[in-house]
């Protein structure tokens, strides 16, 4: 006997005469399939040409409603500031004007020693309505590498370590798997192979010192080491620590170190690990949004390789790679530095926090030799990695070294001043200019696309600050002395202003915060 099976194209229960054939539907499928595309077309172009037509008016409005926005803003900047320098708080307060600062913001400036710029504005929490007060403190990001290079230069400073110390010399099992010859000056300088740990860094590890040296010890580099330049993003501040643990004759981690050696000493309001206590004055901060995205990118394309990063994210690059890991500290697509938890991590590559004005006294006890010595800070001063070098990780170049990058800002004449710090994620930064005796730090809750040294609130204050340093030829009597003098400025303003209230204010008036 035969087993009859049913035909796969139809349910066997059919009645016969329902059954059909596929070969004789095809001419009826096609032609069904042709009407289906073609309504679909005529949706799809009716859609677009809707779309396309609507798109001006919606560009206009979004623009007239971000101005009227704009007329309607209430802007709230405290803080002092000397008369020579009135250009940049007018700079501070159009930032907030013109509404490329959203949430909000502290800048300082040093000069010759002393503190002539000294200002914030906006809110600490947006949300809230929690103002940013004159003791607020932020999240510096990758700003904090400057603080982490600070202690290194520090050790180096005291003859206990050399940037040519090879990390074996104190940490012997650092060598496996083809790190031996890795130097500090390597770590410092983003060329020793570990920008990505392949193995997952938990929450528990990034607070435990043990676990992360397993996670190094056990690490194949990522390149060889020495011959290429890749950003490490978080591993510096893991690297870091562990080198400060290992040199400093005392053993201690490098949140102690820092606290020890600057904080107390000198009166810092920075911290690598923040107590819990204190994390009520941290600000809140936000990402950007794509409407901030697109403003920023009209404003200066070349202020994020967008292309390089989609490829990155496309691709599954290095890029992608190190920021994904730890995820829980990935700030590009989410916000974990809100979580006051992870304040209190000693990882000096994006978790420091404190004031601008903090910053800016450090590094400016820094540029007058009085914590490191001026051999040193010459030392330091001199690029390892060159502009010319493409970071195989972000795709920049970038001229760094010893933990610090290099910009350079053209001033009057035409100088290329160096300008010798660390920007951070959404326009954080710390500078020092030894030309002209400068020292400055700017802080922002509202993070900006990119890092801090494109990003168009502090080029403005940059821009403002330098238009006001005088050339020799433009000395006069009036507040404007030279450089090199140690005469005292003049006395220092407090202000204060709303949207409606930012007229030019009397030196030592005292001004009330609208």
């Amino acid at each position: 006997d035969q087993q009859v099976f049913p035909s796969p194209l139809i349910p066997h229960s059919f009645p016969t005469h329902y059954r059909f054939s596929l070969v004789s539907s095809l001419p009826m499928l096609t032609w069904l399939g042709g009407m289906l595309s073609a309504v679909v077309q005529i949706i799809v172009e009716g859609v677009a040409n809707a779309f396309f037509s609507v798109l001006p008016i919606l560009v206009v409005a979004a623009v007239v409603y971000k101005y009227v926005e704009a007329k309607r803003r209430v802007v709230h900047t405290e803080g002092r500031v000397s008369k020579q320098f009135e250009p940049v708080l007018k700079a501070f307060r159009e930032n907030f004007r013109s509404g490329w600062e959203r949430d909000g913001a502290a800048f300082a400036v040093y000069q010759n020693g002393e503190l002539v710029v000294d200002v914030w504005g906006g809110h600490a929490d947006r949300e809230s309505h929690r103002l940013w007060k004159e003791n607020t403190m932020n999240v510096a990001f990758s700003s904090s590498k400057a603080m982490g290079a600070l202690c290194i230069a520090l050790l180096v400073d005291r003859g206990q370590l050399s940037y040519d110390d090879k990390i074996v010399k104190f940490w012997p099992k650092f060598g496996k798997n083809g790190k031996e010859n890795v130097t500090v000056q390597m770590v410092m300088s983003h060329t020793a192979g570990l920008a990505l740990v392949s193995k997952r860094i938990t929450m528990e590890d990034g607070f435990d010192h043990v676990r992360m040296a397993q996670h190094f010890e056990d690490q194949t580099p990522n390149w060889e080491p020495g011959t290429e330049v890749g950003y490490h993003a978080l591993t510096y501040g893991w690297l870091v620590d562990q080198i400060v643990r290992r040199v400093d004759p005392k053993g201690r981690s490098l949140g102690r170190f820092f606290e020890e050696e600057f904080s107390v000493p000198y009166g810092i309001d920075f911290h690598i690990g923040l107590p819990l206590s204190e994390s009520h004055r941290v600000s809140r901060l936000s990402r950007p949004t794509l409407w901030d995205r697109i403003c920023e990118f009209i404003t200066d394309p070349q202020n994020v390789d967008y292309g390089h990063v989609a490829r990155e994210i496309i691709t599954g690059g290095l890029m992608f790679k190190v920021g994904s890991n730890p995820d829980w500290l990935n700030s590009v697509f989410r916000m974990p530095m809100n979580n006051p938890d992870l304040y209190a991590m000693e990882q000096c590559a994006l978790s420091g926090i404190g004031t601008a004005r903090a910053m800016a006294k450090l590094f400016d006890l820094v540029r007058q030799e009085k914590i490191i010595s001026k051999a040193t800070l010459d030392f330091v001063s001199r690029p390892v990695v060159h502009e010319s070098q493409k970071d195989i990780v972000t795709g920049a170049h970038v001229a760094r070294g010893h933990g610090l990058t290099h910009m350079y800002h053209t001033d009057k004449t035409g100088r290329k001043l160096l300008l010798l710090g660390h920007a951070g994620l959404g326009g954080q930064n710390i500078r020092i200019d030894r030309v002209n005796g400068l020292t400055f730090a700017y802080v922002s809750n509202g993070l900006k696309g990119g890092l801090g040294d494109r990003a168009r609130t502090y080029v403005r204050l940059i821009d403002a600050l330098y238009k006001c340093i005088p050339l020799k030829e433009e000395m006069s009597s009036d507040n404007r002395v030279p450089l090199s003098s140690s005469q005292p400025r003049t006395a220092i303003a407090k202000s204060a202003s709303s949207m409606n209230g930012c007229s030019t204010r009397t030196p030592l008036s005292p001004l009330r915060a609208h």
